[in-house]
């Protein structure tokens, strides 16, 4: 007899197994079942405490992330859960626990990186929090600290936004390499 949990209602699959299985990130079930419980589960501490490691989950969000990215209701899900693996990531390196190559703080790329320092300067020169920007676009104050380090992809719309949000001017200039 399969004993059901809240968030493996449609599985099948005991939570014993379940938690065997969350508790080896080699385990091949791991990522998608992971993925599930942080789609359906938004306590960290209950999480933390009954089925996944911290550690595990700072080492394996990414891919557990790509992996929720599968389906599209755990869209809000991801973003809580991003904004506890920042938090936990800094409590953990602060604690020298973590190294750079487990979880990097360094923007996507160049580029990325580039346009957050300046949406970060521009906001700061005008004594706006990140959480009243947030506010004007309709975001989390997560969302926008991503976007401030350089994390997040954004689109030409959203930056415009950003830039309209920060009562700021946006000049775009595309110019032909010379070799």
């Amino acid at each position: 007899m399969i004993h059901k949990t809240n968030w493996l209602w449609d599985r099948k699959i005991g939570e014993q197994k379940a938690k065997i299985i969350l508790n080896n990130p080699k385990n091949k079930h791991f990522l998608s079942l992971a993925g599930i419980l942080l789609s359906r589960k938004n306590t960290p501490k209950e999480v933390f405490k009954n089925y996944l490691k911290p550690i595990d989950f700072l080492q394996n969000w990414q891919k557990i992330k790509k992996q929720m990215r599968k389906d599209s209701w755990a869209n809000p899900r991801i973003e809580f859960w991003q904004a506890i693996y920042e938090k936990l990531r800094e409590k953990y390196k602060k604690n020298g626990v973590l190294n750079r190559e487990i979880c990097p703080v360094k923007p996507k790329n160049e580029f990325c990186g580039a346009i957050a320092e300046k949406i970060k300067a521009i906001r700061k020169q005008k004594g706006i929090t990140q959480s009243s920007l947030a506010k004007k676009l309709r975001v989390s104050q997560q969302m926008v600290s991503r976007i401030e380090k350089g994390k997040e992809n954004i689109s030409l719309l959203t930056l415009k936004n950003i830039v309209d949000g920060l009562g700021a001017k946006l000049h775009l200039e595309i110019l032909e390499k010379h070799f």
